[in-house]
């Protein structure tokens, strides 16, 4: 069926003169003009829901502006882009700004997509149609691995091929995730009704600035608001790992900060019988990362899926000690 002649029924928070809504896709960015530009070309190829606004608004976290010699070379390319710096340092700071620079567009929905993701050619008008369909207040959904730079070598080029595998299977999970509320919804791939943020007026904790998180503190404040979610598996950005990620090294890092965070966002009393749990806990997940790594039984999956287990043990008891 030809995209213009696909009518959807309106949410009841739209009103009916607004159908076709102004939409303002923001991309964070910080000194990686190498994965921006890919970007940019990809998304002057994405397809638009019909009669609706797009404005592409990329916000530069570098007081120095460097990303602004990339933009302005797309300009022509995309008829609405619009470029401005956050001289504050923070993603959470950005992200707010985003949220700014998106109400005084008068913006209906703003989605996110981080710096080093490019979209799929029909992923915003998937995100828009399922708004549309469902009266979302928050929509997400999956990230694909994209494949790697032609340079690296075997090594990294297997890596990304486990990360891939193990993003995919995080994404079949997501799909079919039992969860009334589906899966948390973070701003790698991320839509939000700008008149119910409005209402609400939550905002990115910029307490966050360094730890990161901040994405899954907003969804979980969203949600105690009474936030409606939606997740849309046809929606999809494809993610560029850098080679210098493409490390078991990184990925045990990696696994190592999310856990640290995670941890301290749950903000749980500490007592002696928390503390033997998740020590209990940690060490589990670290034999079950080591059994991983002799027993693949996931594929090729299994090599990341383990150093991002070990790792993510490590986080735990450092979490526990403070870090």
């Amino acid at each position: 069926m030809p995209l213009q002649d696909f009518e959807l029924p309106l949410p009841e928070n739209i009103q009916a003169a607004d159908q076709t809504p102004t939409i303002v896709v923001a991309v964070l960015t910080c000194q990686r003009n190498h994965t921006l530009e890919k970007l940019l070309i990809e998304f002057a190829q994405t397809k638009n829901l019909p009669g609706a606004r797009t404005i592409l608004l990329v916000v530069d976290n570098d007081k120095n502006a460097t990303a602004r010699p990339i933009v302005d070379r797309y300009r022509d390319q995309i008829p609405e882009l619009r470029y401005v710096v956050e001289q504050t340092p923070g993603i959470p700071v950005a992200r707010n700004r985003a949220l700014d620079e998106a109400w005084s567009l008068e913006a209906d929905v703003m989605c996110f997509i981080d710096d080093d993701e490019y979209p799929d050619q029909e992923w915003l008008v998937k995100l828009i149609q399922k708004w549309q369909q469902t009266g979302a207040n928050l929509v997400g959904g999956p990230v694909c691995v994209a494949p790697p730079c032609p340079t690296v070598g075997r090594w990294q080029k297997f890596i990304n091929r486990s990360l891939a595998a193990r993003q995919q299977r995080k994404n079949r999970a997501a799909a079919h995730s039992i969860d009334p509320r589906g899966p948390t919804i973070v701003t790698n791939n991320w839509l939000c009704d700008m008149n119910w943020l409005q209402q609400t007026d939550v905002r990115f904790n910029e307490r966050l600035l360094v730890t990161g998180g901040s994405d899954t503190d907003f969804y979980r404040a969203a949600i105690d608001q009474g936030c409606k979610t939606a997740w849309c598996p046809d929606a999809v950005v494809y993610e560029s790992i850098e080679p210098n990620r493409l490390s078991l090294r990184y990925q045990f890092w990696r696994g190592q900060s999310q856990s640290i965070t995670h941890f301290h966002l749950k903000n749980q009393p500490f007592t002696p019988l928390f503390a033997a749990a998740t020590t209990l806990n940690a060490i589990m997940r670290f034999l079950l990362g080591c059994l991983l790594l002799v027993l693949p039984i996931f594929g090729v999956a299994s090599l990341v899926m383990s150093v991002r287990s070990m790792g993510w043990a490590v986080g735990r008891i450092k979490g526990l000690f403070g870090f």
